[in-house]
């Protein structure tokens, strides 16, 4: 029964009897690892292991796979801030099943019935996509189960790179661009950019056919900007009028994450980013030695950034500003 185990792990934990059979898994030898208790029939023709998350289960007992932003979460890369796992849905499908949804993306009327029957439960620890390198797994934000999920109705564009219980990162893309606000989406398409995920020619195909009124842009910034809070921070910058350069090295002193009008650097940190004592002492070091050289530092944490931006944007404007008259009156310019 390894073996099965093995294979199914290799899926993602969650497969269909066809691609089982495809992996050389006899039918007999599955009936048993169900009968043993070794993996779990979800429903008529698919089988999990007992490793499977709820929200894989989830998709499957509606019909469906994780797409958008719940694909591009198990991919390592932006998803936006939204609680409410994304479930995709053939367009030919006949039905959703288990319990109500709310029908997100260019839904008919008439085109599902629903059924109300619970979700069973499952793992607790979230499966990553097998593809995800290891570098890009830090934290999976599992959707919260008692949301109502949103659906998207549509065709998997590159089933090749899809799995039985998620669409393919070209999908999950599109469907980020027509769903998510235009700014988390524009923070998806930097990520999987940064992070290798899609070809950047693949991407701006995607952004070709995403809503002109989003303002989603394929640029010079996609593969300079290392997360999606960091994309957020520059890009609203920007749109405010001041000149960011990211991804800004100082000497031999080490890399900021940007530095704004050539006189201010900053910092985006997230939760994980101090996870060892060297990485907080070379932080501080960074700073102090910025501080040295006359160039102040604004240093926002990731969750400032989303839930309060009105108060990074004002430190941003005093630093700066207070920056920019100190050179005036030294006679100085900008340093870059």
């Amino acid at each position: 029964m390894t073996e099965i185990s093995s294979v199914l792990a290799a899926f993602g934990e969650v497969a269909t009897i066809a691609t089982l059979r495809a992996a050389g898994i006899a039918d007999r030898r599955l009936r048993d690892a169900v009968r043993d208790g070794i993996v779990r029939r979800l429903r008529p023709g698919w089988y999990a292991s007992w490793r499977a998350d709820s929200e894989q289960c989830r998709a499957v007992t509606l019909h469906g796979r994780l797409g958008c932003a719940s694909a591009l979460e198990r991919l390592g890369v932006w998803s936006g801030t939204e609680a409410r796992m994304h479930v995709h849905v053939p367009r030919n499908a006949a039905r959703l099943n288990r319990e109500p949804v709310e029908l997100h993306v260019h839904v008919p009327r008439n085109a599902a019935r629903l059924d109300r029957e619970p979700v069973e439960a499952a793992g607790g620890t979230p499966v990553w996509h097998p593809r995800t390198p290891q570098r890009m797994r830090r934290s999976i934000r599992v959707a919260d189960p008692h949301l109502v999920p949103a659906v998207h109705w549509r065709q998997e564009v590159d089933p090749a790179a899809a799995l039985d219980w998620i669409v393919s990162p070209t999908t999950a893309l599109a469907e980020a661009t027509r769903c998510l606000p235009p700014e988390h989406a524009q923070a998806a398409i930097d990520s999987v950019i940064a992070e290798r995920v899609l070809r950047r020619r693949d991407v701006e195909r995607i952004v070709a056919a995403a809503p002109a009124r989003s303002g989603l842009v394929v640029d010079e910034l996609c593969d300079r900007l290392e997360s999606g809070v960091e994309s957020l921070f520059v890009r609203r910058l920007i749109a405010a009028g001041y000149r960011v350069d990211p991804q800004f090295r100082f000497g031999q002193f080490g890399r900021f994450d940007g530095v704004i009008e050539g006189c201010v650097l900053f910092e985006v940190d997230g939760w994980l980013h101090h996870s060892t004592r060297a990485s907080f002492v070379s932080d501080r070091e960074r700073t102090l030695v910025g501080q040295a050289f006359g160039m102040p530092v604004v240093r926002a944490a990731a969750t400032q950034v989303l839930a309060d931006w009105p108060l990074v944007e004002a430190a941003v404007a005093r630093t700066v500003a207070d920056a920019m008259r100190l050179r005036r009156v030294d006679g100085r310019p900008s340093a870059f």
